[in-house]
This record gives C-alpha cells, sequence and structure tokens, in this order.
C-alpha cells in the first residue's frame, strides 16, 4: 500500500510544522534542505518562519523504494558554528539520513542547536523521529513531485 501526498496535504503541513515551531523558543538562523526531496518543504518552510539564511546538502540513501548507503555529494562551505540550524526533509522512512546528516552537520559545523522537520514520517519504520512533523502513514509515501519517479502511483 502507498500514501500518496497531494499538493494541499503539503500546504496544510508546513502551516502545521512552522506552527508548531513558532511555538517554541526555537529561532533558526538557517534552515538546510536535503535535496533533492527537501527541496519543496524547504521553499515553503523558509518563507513561512522568515529564515532568510537558505542552505543546501546533496544527498541520496535510495534507489527506487529500496535504501541504501547514504552518498552526500555536496555539503556548503560555510562557518555555522554558534548557529541554530534547521535541518528540513520530506520523509523520514527509517531517519537514517535524517540521523546521519545530523551527526554530520554536528561534526563539520558545530552548530548551537540542530532542530529537524519533515512533512511525513513512516510510522512502522522510522527509528529517528524529526523534531518536527505532521504526516504519519504506515506506507510507503509519495509526493506529488515524485510522479515520474513512481508512475505506477498515480
Amino acid at each position: 500500500m502507498v500514501t500518496k501526498i497531494s499538493w494541499e496535504d503539503i500546504e496544510k503541513a508546513v502551516d502545521e510544522i512552522a506552527a508548531k515551531i513558532n511555538q517554541t523558543d526555537f529561532k533558526a538562523d538557517y534552515i538546510i534542505g536535503i535535496a533533492t526531496g527537501g527541496l519543496v518543504p524547504l521553499g515553503l518552510l523558509d518563507k513561512k518562519l522568515g529564515i532568510k539564511n537558505v542552505l543546501t546538502i546533496t544527498a541520496r540513501s535510495y534507489t527506487g523504494e529500496k535504501q541504501g548507503q547514504l552518498n552526500v555529494s555536496y555539503l556548503p562551505e560555510i562557518d555555522l558554528r554558534g548557529k541554530k540550524i534547521l535541518l528540513v526533509d520530506e520523509l523520514a522512512d527509517t531517519g537514517e539520513t535524517l540521523g546521519q546528516i545530523s551527526r554530520l552537520l554536528v561534526e563539520k559545523y558545530q552548530p548551537l542547536q540542530l532542530k529537524t522537520a519533515t512533512l511525513a514520517i513512516n510510522k512502522k519504520n522510522c527509528k529517528l523521529l524529526p523534531d518536527f512533523f505532521v504526516i504519519g502513514s504506515e506506507n510507503f509515501v509519495v509526493f506529488p513531485w515524485e510522479k515520474d519517479e513512481f508512475p505506477q502511483h498515480f
């Protein structure tokens, strides 16, 4: 089974995540999206949260629906020591990618604080929950921008 997320679901989720973040005392200096899946939530969340400093990381651990070894092909060259970072992706399926990239960011940049946000989680598989998320599913999750990658679900 598959959970298909609509654009309307995404807009609602972004509003809810922004509200959850704004209810805390966490105010990110930088928002970092994991490309490519995290680019859409990154672009929507930076506007909702008013974060002007936007960065990306390029990483891939999936081929189709199969997770493999994480390959990070791009990290920004910037000094983030002592900064508050919000790391964004579209989905925490197992949480492995989010966890590994979080550890990498802490080691490389030594931020003051790092929080994570995803639109969705896989409630059955996710071992490392993001700090902020809205949608939970026990199925494989697909997003509208994955139409070409998973045409069988559209």
